[in-house]
């Protein structure tokens, strides 16, 4: 099943140049993603009051060919791939933008239950079969982020806010985006200008606690993790080209 969207590009969705960039084609991908679960009523509108889960993402990869501007609508194509796992699912993304396409990605996302913390089969929700579909593309592959911040600096850490939340109670996703890309100023940004960004989410965020925002880049890009106090890793991510 091929899912389609028209996306009208917003002000606030682009980076600090005024251009839509890697943070925002994640935060489309990810509408995408909602909007596809809502129309076949196993969207996060639905399952939390219905089964106790919800949709959560585990890891994102997005490439963008160009930053985009706001003179034309958006075309967004997503679907998602054949699987065997009973667990995760991956959904490819294209953006095109006057019949060209400007970025492309891929979201990998599970069921999550609510009340025992940890994944459920699709089968738990009635996920319906046969909706998966091969479509021949040219998306990158996940780059398969290591659980390390060997080698990382602390940068700064970050206290989660109520404003960070989703249903979940956990720390949105596109929050980490933004903790990440705030560990370096935008100057330093403009001269990496990244083309590509993996995110993986490992363990959750909540409410009230602290996180340790850490990094190091070297010639392939920028790596970095948030850790939880303890040390252990909430999140890995690679911004490069």
């Amino acid at each position: 099943m091929l899912f389609q969207l028209q996306i009208y590009p917003q002000f606030r969705d682009a980076d600090h140049d005024g251009l839509i960039g890697l943070r925002g084609c994640m935060r489309y991908f990810q509408d995408g993603h909602t909007y596809f679960m809502h129309a076949i009523e196993k969207g996060n509108d639905v399952i939390p009051e219905k089964y106790g889960a919800a949709w959560i993402y585990t890891q994102c990869h997005v490439k963008i060919n160009q930053k985009i501007g706001y003179d034309e609508p958006l075309l967004l194509k997503q679907w998602i791939q054949p699987y065997r796992r009973p667990l995760l699912l991956t959904l490819d993304s294209t953006l095109e933008q006057r019949g060209e396409i400007v970025a492309c990605g891929k979201i990998e996302t599970c069921v999550f239950d609510l009340n025992r913390q940890m994944p459920r089969r699709l089968s738990s929700i009635e996920f319906p079969e046969g909706i998966a579909e091969e479509i021949e593309n040219d998306i990158p592959t996940f780059l398969g982020l290591g659980k390390t911040a060997e080698g990382m600096r602390e940068i700064y850490q970050k206290m989660v806010r109520v404003s960070d939340l989703d249903k979940s109670k956990h720390m949105n996703n596109l929050r980490y985006i933004e903790m990440f890309q705030d560990a370096y100023s935008s100057d330093f940004w403009s001269e990496k200008e990244p083309r590509q960004m993996e995110i993986r989410f490992l363990s959750q965020c909540k409410e009230g606690e602290t996180v340790s925002v850490c990094s190091r880049y070297d010639e392939t890009g920028v790596h970095l993790a948030a850790l939880h106090q303890d040390g252990t890793i909430a999140s890995a991510a690679f911004f490069g080209n």
